[in-house]
């Protein structure tokens, strides 16, 4: 099977490639920019995402995954349209090229109330942030086209992700290069709010998984199972890192100012057969691994 992944260049796109090749299938790159196949080893397209142009990239293609997004500031919607135009566009697309199999890449972030923690996907979506708007509009067109145009569009709600060597200073990752150069964590206050992390392994495991349910459709929520505090998050880094002990927290009685977050996970195992394969302390242990074998760990991106 060609498989065809819409950001495929981006941090969770390097995983799914990697699994797609595992799993004995054909990844094919779809990128705005050029990508040189003999560095990654794949082949890759290039396209604006226009729907004239994804009719041409499309045509020998068997399924989809639909990662690509840009992110806003969060401020205004306008910022998020491209995203929502560029996905109505693919799916225009595979209609016409009878492609029905795809996965869309959601988000946790379609849900904020705390009263209803877990979240499950039959509770009414209330997103706080743009971001998580946008995601949910892009549902609702996946679901329209299911319904209407008869396609098998999975959305998957995946819990925040985390991987080996992804360049940005988000706290986790920060947190990884300081432990790894046996430096000093710091929080501003020991947190109380828990989370739920996903490993990029296990989220592309997820999107294998709905592949194979070439004619379901619908939402499903995919986490590991694993809600930590910030505080849990940096002490089992440390540990796993040999930085044992070495964490601060400035103030221990001052407003953590983030909110719980995680989920009920049960739908994607019973329909879609997706349990993940990492626990938060398995996933550090073969991160730290990768991460001895890197030339260069910058503590800043």
């Amino acid at each position: 099977m060609k498989i065809a992944i819409t950001g495929g260049s981006g941090f969770l796109g390097k995983y799914l490639v990697e699994r797609i090749k595992n799993e004995n299938h054909k990844p094919v790159i779809l990128s705005r920019r050029e990508i040189d196949k003999l560095q990654t080893g794949y082949e890759s397209r290039l396209t604006d995402y226009s729907k004239t142009n994804l009719l041409e990239k499309l045509l020998d293609i068997d399924a989809v995954i639909h990662l690509a997004a840009k992110r806003g500031s969060q401020g205004k919607i306008s910022e998020f349209h491209d995203n929502e135009i560029l996905t109505q566009n693919l799916y225009d697309a595979c209609f016409e090229l009878n492609i029905t199999n795809i996965v869309y890449a959601s988000s946790i972030s379609v849900y904020s109330d705390e009263k209803l923690l877990p979240w499950k996907e039959e509770q009414i979506p209330t997103p706080e942030l743009m971001y998580g708007v946008s995601k949910l509009t892009n549902e609702y067109l996946g679901n329209i086209y299911s319904r209407k145009k008869g396609m098998y569009i999975k959305n998957l709600r995946f819990a925040h992700l985390y991987g080996f060597n992804e360049k940005n200073n988000y706290m986790i990752n920060r947190f990884f290069r300081q432990a790894f150069h046996r430096e000093q964590l710091v929080l501003n206050t020991k947190s109380v709010a828990k989370r739920e992390f996903l490993y990029a392994k296990d989220a592309a495991k997820a999107v294998i998984c709905a592949l194979k349910k070439d004619s379901t459709s619908g939402t499903y929520n995919v986490g590991s199972g694993e809600a930590l505090t910030n505080y849990e998050v940096a002490v089992k880094i440390n540990t796993i890192f040999g930085n044992a002990n070495n964490l601060i927290v400035k103030d221990p009685d001052a407003n953590e100012a983030i909110h719980p977050s995680y989920m009920d996970n049960s739908k994607a195992k019973i329909m879609l057969n997706f349990s993940p394969d990492y626990t938060f302390s398995t996933a550090l242990s073969e991160i730290y691994t990768m991460m001895r074998g890197l030339d260069n760990v910058p503590l800043w991106y």
